[in-house]
Protein backbone atom coordinates (compact mmCIF):
# COMPACT_ATOMS: atom_id res chain seq x y z
CA UNK A 1 0.00 0.00 0.00
CA UNK A 2 1.35 3.54 -0.80
CA UNK A 3 0.73 5.97 1.69
CA UNK A 4 1.20 10.05 1.40
CA UNK A 5 2.03 11.36 4.61
CA UNK A 6 2.59 14.90 5.21
CA UNK A 7 3.68 16.22 8.61
CA UNK A 8 6.07 18.46 9.99
CA UNK A 9 8.62 17.55 12.17
CA UNK A 10 8.79 16.06 14.75
CA UNK A 11 5.57 14.30 13.99
CA UNK A 12 6.49 12.83 10.61
CA UNK A 13 9.15 10.93 12.19
CA UNK A 14 7.11 9.96 14.92
CA UNK A 15 4.25 8.49 12.75
CA UNK A 16 6.16 6.85 9.74
CA UNK A 17 6.92 4.42 12.39
CA UNK A 18 3.37 3.73 12.79
CA UNK A 19 2.38 4.25 9.33
CA UNK A 20 4.61 1.01 8.65
CA UNK A 21 2.66 -1.58 10.20
CA UNK A 22 0.21 -1.37 7.77
CA UNK A 23 0.84 -4.36 5.60
CA UNK A 24 3.33 -3.93 2.48
CA UNK A 25 3.14 -0.26 3.20
CA UNK A 26 5.70 2.45 1.53
CA UNK A 27 5.37 5.46 3.10
CA UNK A 28 6.30 8.95 1.35
CA UNK A 29 5.88 12.59 1.32
CA UNK A 30 4.65 12.82 -2.66
CA UNK A 31 4.12 9.96 -4.20
CA UNK A 32 2.93 10.12 -8.32
CA UNK A 33 0.00 8.32 -6.57
CA UNK A 34 -1.36 6.61 -3.07
CA UNK A 35 -4.01 4.26 -1.77
CA UNK A 36 -3.92 6.33 1.67
CA UNK A 37 -3.39 9.76 2.16
CA UNK A 38 -2.39 10.99 6.15
CA UNK A 39 -1.82 14.18 6.79
CA UNK A 40 -1.18 16.26 10.10
CA UNK A 41 -1.66 19.90 10.79
CA UNK A 42 -0.24 21.94 13.87
CA UNK A 43 -2.33 24.15 15.31
CA UNK A 44 -0.64 25.83 18.02
CA UNK A 45 -1.12 23.30 20.50
CA UNK A 46 -3.28 21.03 18.97
CA UNK A 47 -2.57 18.18 16.42
CA UNK A 48 -5.05 17.53 13.45
CA UNK A 49 -4.84 14.36 11.87
CA UNK A 50 -6.86 13.39 8.64
CA UNK A 51 -6.77 10.31 6.54
CA UNK A 52 -8.34 9.75 3.51
CA UNK A 53 -9.22 6.61 0.98
CA UNK A 54 -10.31 7.21 -1.49
CA UNK A 55 -13.84 9.30 -0.97
CA UNK A 56 -13.66 8.12 2.94
CA UNK A 57 -12.17 10.76 5.14
CA UNK A 58 -11.95 10.53 9.01
CA UNK A 59 -10.47 13.13 11.35
CA UNK A 60 -9.11 13.35 14.92
CA UNK A 61 -7.83 16.23 16.81
CA UNK A 62 -5.57 15.93 20.08
CA UNK A 63 -3.19 18.05 21.97
CA UNK A 64 0.27 18.01 20.57
CA UNK A 65 1.69 15.25 23.02
CA UNK A 66 3.77 12.43 21.62
CA UNK A 67 1.92 9.59 23.26
CA UNK A 68 -1.74 11.76 22.33
CA UNK A 69 -0.57 11.89 18.81
CA UNK A 70 0.68 8.17 18.63
CA UNK A 71 -2.55 6.82 19.63
CA UNK A 72 -4.77 9.15 17.86
CA UNK A 73 -2.88 8.35 14.22
CA UNK A 74 -3.18 4.48 15.53
CA UNK A 75 -7.00 4.38 15.60
CA UNK A 76 -6.97 6.42 12.98
CA UNK A 77 -5.09 3.80 10.89
CA UNK A 78 -7.27 1.22 12.41
CA UNK A 79 -10.38 2.98 11.54
CA UNK A 80 -9.65 4.31 7.84
CA UNK A 81 -8.46 0.77 7.00
CA UNK A 82 -10.90 -1.35 8.96
CA UNK A 83 -8.10 -3.32 10.43
CA UNK A 84 -6.13 -3.68 13.83
CA UNK A 85 -2.97 -2.31 12.69
CA UNK A 86 -1.14 -3.89 15.14
CA UNK A 87 -1.39 -6.27 18.40
CA UNK A 88 1.03 -4.27 19.59
CA UNK A 89 -0.23 -1.00 19.73
CA UNK A 90 2.18 1.91 19.11
CA UNK A 91 5.20 -0.14 20.70
CA UNK A 92 6.88 0.06 17.35
CA UNK A 93 10.18 -0.40 19.22
CA UNK A 94 12.64 -3.23 19.10
CA UNK A 95 12.30 -3.47 22.99
CA UNK A 96 8.83 -3.50 24.70
CA UNK A 97 9.75 -5.44 27.48
CA UNK A 98 11.66 -2.37 28.66
CA UNK A 99 8.49 -0.24 28.80
CA UNK A 100 6.98 -3.58 30.72
CA UNK A 101 9.85 -3.26 32.84
CA UNK A 102 9.88 0.43 33.86
CA UNK A 103 6.34 0.33 34.50
CA UNK A 104 6.21 -3.28 36.66
CA UNK A 105 8.72 -0.84 39.21
CA UNK A 106 5.47 0.87 40.50
CA UNK A 107 2.59 -0.91 39.50
CA UNK A 108 1.70 -4.92 40.01
CA UNK A 109 1.34 -7.04 37.36
CA UNK A 110 -2.22 -6.83 36.90
CA UNK A 111 -2.02 -2.57 36.84
CA UNK A 112 1.05 -3.21 34.34
CA UNK A 113 -1.18 -4.99 31.98
CA UNK A 114 -3.84 -2.47 32.08
CA UNK A 115 -1.49 0.48 31.57
CA UNK A 116 -0.33 -1.43 28.46
CA UNK A 117 -3.42 -1.51 27.22
CA UNK A 118 -4.63 2.15 27.70
CA UNK A 119 -1.83 3.66 27.04
CA UNK A 120 -0.02 1.74 24.70
CA UNK A 121 -3.25 0.01 23.04
CA UNK A 122 -1.83 -2.95 23.35
CA UNK A 123 -3.87 -6.34 22.98
CA UNK A 124 -4.23 -8.27 26.14
CA UNK A 125 -2.92 -11.49 25.07
CA UNK A 126 0.46 -9.24 24.20
CA UNK A 127 0.13 -7.38 27.37
CA UNK A 128 0.28 -10.44 29.28
CA UNK A 129 2.71 -12.08 27.32
CA UNK A 130 5.22 -9.10 27.94
CA UNK A 131 4.66 -8.85 31.50
CA UNK A 132 5.34 -13.29 31.80
CA UNK A 133 8.69 -12.43 29.80
CA UNK A 134 9.94 -9.69 31.97
CA UNK A 135 8.80 -11.31 35.24
CA UNK A 136 10.31 -14.64 34.17
CA UNK A 137 13.53 -12.58 32.23
CA UNK A 138 14.89 -9.80 34.67
CA UNK A 139 15.22 -11.55 37.74
CA UNK A 140 17.96 -13.23 36.60
CA UNK A 141 19.95 -9.88 35.45
CA UNK A 142 22.99 -9.04 37.66
CA UNK A 143 23.76 -5.57 39.18
CA UNK A 144 27.02 -5.28 38.12
CA UNK A 145 29.07 -7.27 35.23
CA UNK A 146 29.05 -7.00 31.67
CA UNK A 147 28.80 -9.56 28.47
CA UNK A 148 31.17 -10.08 25.43
CA UNK A 149 29.85 -10.89 22.28
CA UNK A 150 32.15 -12.40 19.93
CA UNK A 151 31.39 -12.04 16.14
CA UNK A 152 32.50 -14.54 13.69
CA UNK A 153 31.38 -12.91 10.04
CA UNK A 154 31.60 -16.20 8.18
CA UNK A 155 29.25 -18.42 6.48
CA UNK A 156 29.34 -21.17 4.29
CA UNK A 157 26.40 -19.91 2.32
CA UNK A 158 23.82 -17.16 2.96
CA UNK A 159 19.94 -18.17 3.83
CA UNK A 160 17.67 -16.35 1.71
CA UNK A 161 16.23 -14.61 4.37
CA UNK A 162 19.05 -13.60 6.27
CA UNK A 163 20.42 -9.86 6.22
CA UNK A 164 23.38 -9.93 8.69
CA UNK A 165 27.09 -9.22 7.45
CA UNK A 166 28.13 -12.72 7.04
CA UNK A 167 30.38 -12.86 4.57
CA UNK A 168 31.21 -16.00 2.12
CA UNK A 169 34.13 -18.04 3.92
CA UNK A 170 34.92 -19.34 0.47
CA UNK A 171 35.83 -15.91 -0.39
CA UNK A 172 37.63 -15.02 2.82
CA UNK A 173 40.26 -18.02 3.54
CA UNK A 174 43.38 -15.75 2.99
CA UNK A 175 41.99 -13.24 5.81
CA UNK A 176 41.13 -16.16 7.91
CA UNK A 177 44.38 -16.25 10.02
CA UNK A 178 45.10 -13.11 10.33
CA UNK A 179 41.36 -12.10 11.89
CA UNK A 180 41.62 -15.23 14.37
CA UNK A 181 44.73 -14.09 15.68
CA UNK A 182 43.67 -10.45 15.91
CA UNK A 183 40.08 -11.45 17.29
CA UNK A 184 41.74 -13.08 19.94
CA UNK A 185 43.93 -10.76 20.89
CA UNK A 186 41.53 -8.43 21.28
CA UNK A 187 39.35 -10.85 23.71
CA UNK A 188 42.30 -11.49 25.17
CA UNK A 189 43.03 -8.31 26.37
CA UNK A 190 39.13 -7.30 27.09
CA UNK A 191 39.38 -10.16 29.35
CA UNK A 192 42.76 -9.41 31.38
CA UNK A 193 41.08 -5.71 31.62
CA UNK A 194 37.91 -6.98 33.35
CA UNK A 195 39.96 -9.18 36.03
CA UNK A 196 42.37 -6.40 36.91
CA UNK A 197 39.77 -3.77 36.87
CA UNK A 198 37.65 -7.14 38.73
CA UNK A 199 34.36 -6.53 37.26
CA UNK A 200 32.56 -9.99 36.82
CA UNK A 201 32.18 -10.97 33.00
CA UNK A 202 28.25 -12.77 33.20
CA UNK A 203 28.05 -13.87 29.67
CA UNK A 204 30.32 -14.37 26.73
CA UNK A 205 27.98 -15.14 23.42
CA UNK A 206 29.41 -16.40 20.26
CA UNK A 207 27.92 -15.21 16.91
CA UNK A 208 28.04 -15.08 13.53
CA UNK A 209 27.88 -15.56 11.09
CA UNK A 210 28.09 -19.02 11.31
CA UNK A 211 30.82 -19.52 14.45
CA UNK A 212 31.37 -23.36 13.44
CA UNK A 213 32.07 -22.57 9.67
CA UNK A 214 35.50 -22.05 11.44
CA UNK A 215 38.16 -25.45 11.87
CA UNK A 216 37.58 -26.55 14.89
CA UNK A 217 41.20 -25.96 15.31
CA UNK A 218 40.62 -22.26 14.44
CA UNK A 219 37.81 -22.10 16.93
CA UNK A 220 40.30 -23.45 19.28
CA UNK A 221 42.98 -20.35 18.98
CA UNK A 222 39.78 -17.76 18.72
CA UNK A 223 38.19 -18.74 22.17
CA UNK A 224 41.83 -19.96 23.92
CA UNK A 225 41.79 -16.36 25.98
CA UNK A 226 37.91 -17.62 27.30
CA UNK A 227 38.61 -21.10 28.43
CA UNK A 228 36.89 -22.02 30.87
CA UNK A 229 35.91 -18.54 32.13
CA UNK A 230 33.63 -19.43 34.99
CA UNK A 231 30.14 -18.07 33.68
CA UNK A 232 27.87 -18.82 30.91
CA UNK A 233 29.44 -19.78 27.46
CA UNK A 234 26.83 -19.58 24.29
CA UNK A 235 28.21 -20.35 21.06
CA UNK A 236 25.72 -20.43 17.86
CA UNK A 237 26.16 -23.78 15.82
CA UNK A 238 22.88 -23.10 13.70
CA UNK A 239 23.94 -24.38 10.54
CA UNK A 240 23.99 -28.22 10.49
CA UNK A 241 25.99 -29.02 8.45
CA UNK A 242 29.27 -27.21 9.94
CA UNK A 243 29.07 -29.34 13.30
CA UNK A 244 31.49 -32.09 13.77
CA UNK A 245 32.52 -34.01 16.60
CA UNK A 246 35.42 -32.61 16.67
CA UNK A 247 33.67 -29.00 16.67
CA UNK A 248 31.63 -30.36 19.64
CA UNK A 249 35.34 -31.65 21.36
CA UNK A 250 36.73 -28.33 21.59
CA UNK A 251 33.88 -26.12 22.47
CA UNK A 252 33.21 -29.21 25.58
CA UNK A 253 37.15 -28.65 26.33
CA UNK A 254 37.18 -24.75 26.04
CA UNK A 255 34.36 -24.54 29.07
CA UNK A 256 31.09 -23.37 26.75
CA UNK A 257 28.04 -24.47 28.15
CA UNK A 258 25.19 -23.65 25.60
CA UNK A 259 24.87 -24.27 21.83
CA UNK A 260 22.44 -23.65 19.09
CA UNK A 261 21.43 -26.04 16.73
CA UNK A 262 19.06 -25.03 14.00
CA UNK A 263 16.53 -26.07 11.54
CA UNK A 264 14.38 -23.28 11.08
CA UNK A 265 11.64 -25.93 10.32
CA UNK A 266 11.62 -29.64 9.48
CA UNK A 267 10.80 -29.45 5.68
CA UNK A 268 13.15 -30.53 2.58
CA UNK A 269 10.86 -27.92 0.57
CA UNK A 270 11.38 -25.47 2.76
CA UNK A 271 14.85 -25.79 3.59
CA UNK A 272 15.78 -25.27 -0.21
CA UNK A 273 13.55 -22.24 -0.99
CA UNK A 274 15.30 -20.50 1.79
CA UNK A 275 18.46 -21.57 0.83
CA UNK A 276 19.86 -23.56 3.57
CA UNK A 277 22.37 -26.23 2.18
CA UNK A 278 21.59 -29.23 4.69
CA UNK A 279 18.94 -31.48 4.88
CA UNK A 280 16.79 -32.80 7.83
CA UNK A 281 19.25 -36.20 8.08
CA UNK A 282 22.25 -33.64 8.80
CA UNK A 283 20.18 -31.44 11.40
CA UNK A 284 19.09 -34.26 13.27
CA UNK A 285 22.82 -35.56 13.47
CA UNK A 286 24.01 -32.31 14.26
CA UNK A 287 21.43 -32.31 17.42
CA UNK A 288 21.95 -35.88 18.37
CA UNK A 289 25.88 -35.10 18.71
CA UNK A 290 25.33 -31.81 20.73
CA UNK A 291 23.06 -33.86 23.28
CA UNK A 292 25.91 -36.80 23.45
CA UNK A 293 28.71 -33.77 23.94
CA UNK A 294 29.76 -32.07 26.96
CA UNK A 295 28.05 -29.41 26.64
CA UNK A 296 24.96 -29.16 28.83
CA UNK A 297 22.03 -26.61 27.24
CA UNK A 298 20.83 -26.52 23.91
CA UNK A 299 19.11 -24.28 21.63
CA UNK A 300 17.00 -24.88 18.29
CA UNK A 301 15.44 -22.22 16.38
CA UNK A 302 11.52 -22.53 14.57
CA UNK A 303 11.11 -19.34 12.50
CA UNK A 304 7.44 -18.87 11.59
CA UNK A 305 6.49 -17.95 7.91
CA UNK A 306 8.29 -19.60 6.09
CA UNK A 307 7.13 -21.60 2.88
CA UNK A 308 5.31 -24.77 2.53
CA UNK A 309 4.98 -23.82 6.31
CA UNK A 310 2.05 -26.00 8.28
CA UNK A 311 0.10 -25.47 11.39
CA UNK A 312 0.44 -29.16 11.66
CA UNK A 313 4.18 -29.17 10.37
CA UNK A 314 5.47 -26.69 12.98
CA UNK A 315 4.21 -28.10 15.91
CA UNK A 316 5.50 -31.43 14.71
CA UNK A 317 8.81 -29.86 14.78
CA UNK A 318 8.21 -28.26 18.47
CA UNK A 319 7.45 -32.19 19.07
CA UNK A 320 10.74 -33.28 17.69
CA UNK A 321 12.82 -30.79 19.06
CA UNK A 322 10.56 -31.71 23.10
CA UNK A 323 11.42 -35.66 22.18
CA UNK A 324 14.92 -34.87 21.90
CA UNK A 325 15.87 -32.74 24.72
CA UNK A 326 15.96 -29.58 23.76
CA UNK A 327 15.99 -27.18 26.70
CA UNK A 328 15.30 -23.65 24.71
CA UNK A 329 13.19 -23.07 21.75
CA UNK A 330 13.03 -19.64 20.04
CA UNK A 331 10.25 -18.78 18.16
CA UNK A 332 11.06 -16.59 15.51
CA UNK A 333 8.79 -14.92 12.95
CA UNK A 334 10.58 -13.71 9.66
CA UNK A 335 11.57 -10.34 9.43
CA UNK A 336 12.24 -8.82 5.61
CA UNK A 337 15.11 -6.75 5.22
CA UNK A 338 16.89 -4.49 3.36
CA UNK A 339 20.03 -6.39 2.94
CA UNK A 340 18.17 -9.81 2.47
CA UNK A 341 17.27 -12.10 -1.13
CA UNK A 342 13.72 -12.57 0.25
CA UNK A 343 11.52 -9.62 0.17
CA UNK A 344 8.01 -11.11 -0.01
CA UNK A 345 5.98 -13.11 2.94
CA UNK A 346 5.42 -16.54 2.40
CA UNK A 347 2.02 -16.37 4.64
CA UNK A 348 -0.60 -14.55 4.98
CA UNK A 349 -0.47 -12.97 8.19
CA UNK A 350 -3.50 -14.75 9.74
CA UNK A 351 -2.15 -18.28 9.57
CA UNK A 352 1.42 -16.90 10.47
CA UNK A 353 -0.33 -15.40 13.63
CA UNK A 354 -2.20 -19.55 14.11
CA UNK A 355 0.55 -20.62 14.23
CA UNK A 356 3.02 -18.67 16.34
CA UNK A 357 0.08 -18.48 18.76
CA UNK A 358 -0.11 -22.51 18.64
CA UNK A 359 3.47 -22.74 18.94
CA UNK A 360 3.27 -20.43 22.21
CA UNK A 361 0.42 -22.75 23.87
CA UNK A 362 2.10 -25.92 22.84
CA UNK A 363 5.37 -25.29 24.56
CA UNK A 364 3.52 -23.72 27.63
CA UNK A 365 1.37 -26.77 28.13
CA UNK A 366 4.98 -28.92 27.94
CA UNK A 367 6.71 -26.39 30.73
CA UNK A 368 8.93 -24.23 28.71
CA UNK A 369 8.55 -20.54 29.40
CA UNK A 370 8.65 -17.19 27.79
CA UNK A 371 11.91 -15.47 28.93
CA UNK A 372 12.72 -12.90 26.51
CA UNK A 373 11.13 -11.34 23.69
CA UNK A 374 12.17 -8.60 20.81
CA UNK A 375 10.37 -7.38 17.99
CA UNK A 376 11.42 -6.23 14.57
CA UNK A 377 10.45 -4.16 11.44
CA UNK A 378 8.55 -5.69 8.34
CA UNK A 379 8.05 -9.09 10.88
CA UNK A 380 5.68 -11.25 9.97
CA UNK A 381 2.00 -10.93 10.59
CA UNK A 382 3.18 -7.71 13.53
CA UNK A 383 4.39 -10.76 15.58
CA UNK A 384 7.49 -10.89 17.72
CA UNK A 385 10.90 -12.84 18.71
CA UNK A 386 10.35 -14.74 21.29
CA UNK A 387 12.42 -17.42 23.56
CA UNK A 388 11.26 -20.26 25.88
CA UNK A 389 12.96 -22.16 28.19
CA UNK A 390 12.44 -25.25 30.17
CA UNK A 391 13.18 -23.33 34.41
CA UNK A 392 16.61 -23.59 35.06
CA UNK A 393 17.91 -23.04 31.79
CA UNK A 394 17.62 -19.14 30.35
CA UNK A 395 20.02 -17.78 28.64
CA UNK A 396 21.37 -14.54 30.91
CA UNK A 397 22.83 -12.51 28.05
CA UNK A 398 19.57 -13.35 25.41
CA UNK A 399 18.08 -11.21 28.86
CA UNK A 400 20.48 -8.72 29.25
CA UNK A 401 21.20 -7.75 25.93
CA UNK A 402 17.66 -7.34 25.04
CA UNK A 403 17.29 -5.20 28.43
CA UNK A 404 19.96 -3.34 27.73
CA UNK A 405 20.91 -3.62 31.79
CA UNK A 406 24.68 -3.99 31.12
CA UNK A 407 27.62 -3.18 29.13
CA UNK A 408 28.23 -5.47 25.89
CA UNK A 409 32.23 -5.26 24.61
CA UNK A 410 32.19 -6.67 21.12
CA UNK A 411 35.00 -8.58 19.61
CA UNK A 412 35.28 -9.26 15.73
CA UNK A 413 34.33 -7.62 12.58
CA UNK A 414 30.88 -6.54 12.88
CA UNK A 415 30.58 -6.61 16.74
CA UNK A 416 28.53 -3.83 18.72
CA UNK A 417 29.82 -2.16 21.70
CA UNK A 418 27.34 -0.75 24.21
CA UNK A 419 29.38 1.11 27.06
CA UNK A 420 27.32 2.83 29.80
CA UNK A 421 29.00 6.56 29.58
CA UNK A 422 27.59 9.00 32.28
CA UNK A 423 24.04 7.32 32.58
CA UNK A 424 23.34 6.97 28.88
CA UNK A 425 24.57 3.57 26.35
CA UNK A 426 27.23 4.94 23.80
CA UNK A 427 27.48 2.55 20.70
CA UNK A 428 30.57 1.68 19.43
CA UNK A 429 30.98 -0.12 16.37
CA UNK A 430 33.32 -2.88 15.19
CA UNK A 431 33.50 -2.47 10.82
CA UNK A 432 32.09 -4.97 9.21
CA UNK A 433 34.78 -5.57 6.92
CA UNK A 434 37.00 -7.81 7.88
CA UNK A 435 40.07 -5.74 6.37
CA UNK A 436 38.81 -2.77 7.45
CA UNK A 437 38.71 -4.56 11.12
CA UNK A 438 42.26 -5.69 10.81
CA UNK A 439 43.01 -1.82 10.06
CA UNK A 440 41.19 -0.36 12.95
CA UNK A 441 41.00 -2.77 15.56
CA UNK A 442 43.74 -1.78 17.71
CA UNK A 443 42.20 1.52 18.06
CA UNK A 444 38.86 0.15 19.07
CA UNK A 445 40.38 -1.56 21.46
CA UNK A 446 41.73 0.89 23.14
CA UNK A 447 38.32 2.96 23.56
CA UNK A 448 37.15 0.09 24.89
CA UNK A 449 40.15 -0.56 27.61
CA UNK A 450 39.47 3.06 28.30
CA UNK A 451 36.20 2.47 29.13
CA UNK A 452 37.29 -0.22 31.58
CA UNK A 453 39.40 1.56 33.39
CA UNK A 454 37.33 4.77 33.93
CA UNK A 455 34.00 2.49 34.71
CA UNK A 456 36.07 0.67 37.51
Amino acid sequence: MIIRFEAPSPWRERGVHLLELVPEAIVESEPPSWDLEVKVELRGQILLLTAKVGRQRDRAIVPASSADFQRALFRLLGKITDSDPSPWGILTGVRPGKVAARLLQNLSREDTIVRLREQYLLREEKAKLLVEVVGAGYPLLNRRGVSIYISVPFCPSRCHYCSFAAHPLARWQHVLPKYIEQAASELGKLLEACRAYQLPVNSIYVGGGTPTSLAPEQLAILLAPAIKPGCEFTVEAGRPDTITPRHLEVLGGLGVTRVSVNCQYPSEKTLQAIGRNHTIQEFQQALMAAQSSEIGIINSDMIVGLPEQTLAGFIQGLEYLICKGVQNITIHALSLKRGAKTQHQYLPPDLAGEIAQAAYQFLQERDYRPYYLYRQKNISANLENIGFALPGTFCYYNVASIAESEPVLGVGAGAVSKLVMHNRIETLNNPADPIQYLARSQSLVRRKLDWLRHSS
